[in-house]
């Protein structure tokens, strides 16, 4: 009886393991699977992404025009204005100087058209040109700094 169940247990043991050789093949197959749905997982991580991006500007775009088609609707074209920030500043190491150039500072708005508009971003320095007149007549070194400050549609 030892015999017998001694020798079902052997042939039980053969015949239901599998060799070292399949078990690694079984584990390089989960791992290349494993590699695939990973790569699959950052390829639609990108796509949601890009598609996040596409759906954030169209939601601006939608904005601008409901903006513009609303002015449209009232009869009168639309009006793209640029405020434009203008300062002197001069090479001091006074400080009352400094804070009189930022105290006459002024801000102004222009009408522009919807080429210069879409060009132009806030912050753009538009002119900063070195004032000559100042230096020859008082010997200062100045210069006129105008920027964009904001760009509105009316």
């Amino acid at each position: 009886m030892r015999k017998l169940l001694l020798a079902l247990l052997l042939v039980g043991t053969l015949f239901s393991c599998e060799n070292a050789c399949d078990v690694q093949t079984d584990i390089d197959q989960i791992k290349a699977k494993r590699t695939a749905l990973t790569n699959q997982q950052y390829d639609l991580l990108s796509t949601i992404n890009g598609l996040r991006n596409t759906s954030d500007q169209l939601t601006k775009d939608l904005e601008y025009t409901r903006k513009v088609k609303g002015i449209i609707n009232t009869g009168r074209e639309p009006r793209y204005v640029v405020t434009l920030h203008l300062e002197q500043s001069r090479f001091s190491i006074d400080p009352f100087e400094h804070a009189k150039d930022a105290m006459n500072a002024i801000e102004f708005d222009i009408p522009v058209d919807k080429k210069l508009f879409d060009e132009v971003k806030v912050g753009t320095t538009l002119v900063k040109e070195f004032r000559s007149g100042s230096f020859i007549m008082s010997g200062t070194f100045s210069d006129w700094d105008i920027t964009i400050e904001s760009k509105k549609i009316l």
